[in-house]
């Protein structure tokens, strides 16, 4: 089948989750068969030269991007106010964009066309004027339940704001799934929760894939380490982050002063690098995942809010860490507590969770080694790929 797979970001380099999810899943399609072309938003937050692409994305899907800077831009968001329309959405749309999908569109004829996010679905209209292709959304999150979150454990005028941006972005999240063929949901729960919004049509649980790392993690269980790797710039990251270091860490330090927390991610805020906290060492953007993990034995994944799959988990997984996580963090992934994970919600159990590492050195080497068998069983790329080659077959 030939499909277009349309990217709310240029999908590399591979640093956050994001950008893994949708590399990977393209990745999935090829391997499947399938001619694949990626049209992609090229936002100036996360722009891409795209001359600096690898050959798989530059040749074999032959990617295109158009450059739109989907920033939030306070006068415009204040204007938003008095609007009906969600600024969460409304900022990702281009009238450049809009021309270029309509020139690929009248150009070659497509069986599927793969929406990555919510954010894509302005295009809806433009797709349906130009092609009779079968219009699928792949859900990373259910977006309106991560905003709901957030409002959540807010106060005062933030509180409200975001109260307003959930009211508008739930309304125009679910009078669009009505407009869409089918739907890839990255989780059970989100399917569920898609079902309950009132989707009717097709619905399949396509979860993020990763190739699984060789074994890193040489002699490091015997120098235990923390390590916190997300994109900085995503709200969820920044309040677990910032929940963790005023919460946890302090119990954490007291009772193993020479632990170390090492802490990266895309976008990382210069407020945290400034509060220069004792044995946390912020080493901002890094090039090289797999390198960053590798002498790093314990991932940290405090996170409050969000929805969707946490694809760093799975990739720390994959590179056999031990993933010490909160429940909404660990949501959506088939994991067993002490078996292949850590979960821990309160800052008394996540400080007692880093005592059982301190002290069962050997044991962290099973939940390891569970891990990555969990990984090499669920989420790599031919087995994802077959899901959705299915799927997709009888989709079209």
């Amino acid at each position: 089948m030939r499909i277009l797979q349309l990217c709310h970001r240029v999908p590399f380099p591979l640093l956050d989750g994001g950008n893994i999810a949708m590399y990977q899943l393209g990745k999935s399609l090829a391997g499947e068969g399938h001619v694949l072309k990626i049209l992609a938003l090229n936002t100036r937050k996360h722009f891409v030269n795209i001359e600096s692409l690898p050959p798989y994305l530059k040749e074999a899907c032959s990617l295109e991007a158009v450059t739109i800077d989907t920033s939030v831009k306070p006068l415009a968001a204040l204007k938003n106010l008095f609007q009906k329309s969600s600024y969460n959405i409304t900022r990702f749309y281009s009238p450049a964009f809009a021309q270029k999908l309509s020139e690929v569109l009248s150009s070659q004829p497509f069986d599927i066309i793969q929406l990555e996010s919510l954010f894509m679905t302005p295009y809806l209209d433009v797709i349906r004027k130009h092609s009779n292709a079968r219009v699928v959304m792949r859900a990373h999150n259910v977006e309106h339940v991560i905003w709901q979150r957030l409002a959540d454990s807010e106060k005062g005028w933030k509180k409200r704001y975001f109260s307003l941006l959930v009211k508008r972005l739930k309304a125009y999240e679910t009078g669009t799934l009505k407009k869409l063929d089918a739907i890839l949901a990255i989780t059970p729960d989100d399917k569920t929760l898609f079902v309950k919004m009132g989707y009717e049509g097709p619905v399949a649980v396509v979860p993020v894939s990763i190739d699984v790392y060789p074994d890193s993690n040489r002699d490091s269980f015997e120098r235990l380490s923390l390590f916190h790797l997300g994109s900085m710039d995503w709200l969820p990251n920044i309040e677990g982050v910032n929940w963790f270091l005023s919460e946890c860490w302090p119990l954490i330090h007291n009772t193993h002063p020479d632990l170390i927390l090492y802490l990266a991610g895309r976008g990382f805020p210069d407020d945290i690098r400034q509060k220069k906290i004792p044995n946390v060492i912020c080493e901002g953007e890094i090039v090289d995942a797999g390198a960053y993990m590798s002498d790093k034995p314990i991932m940290i994944v405090p996170l409050l809010s969000g929805s969707g799959i946490r694809v760093k988990i799975i990739q720390g997984m994959a590179a056999g860490k031990v993933i010490i996580s909160t429940a909404i963090g660990a949501e959506g992934i088939e994991c067993t507590h002490q078996k292949n994970i850590l979960i821990a919600d309160k800052p008394e159990e996540i400080a007692r969770a880093i005592d059982y590492c301190m002290a069962n050195k050997e044991k962290l080497k099973s939940i390891s080694f569970e891990a990555k068998k969990l990984v090499s069983e669920k989420y790599t790329g031919k087995a994802v790929g077959e899901i959705l080659d299915r799927f997709y077959r009888q989709l079209a």
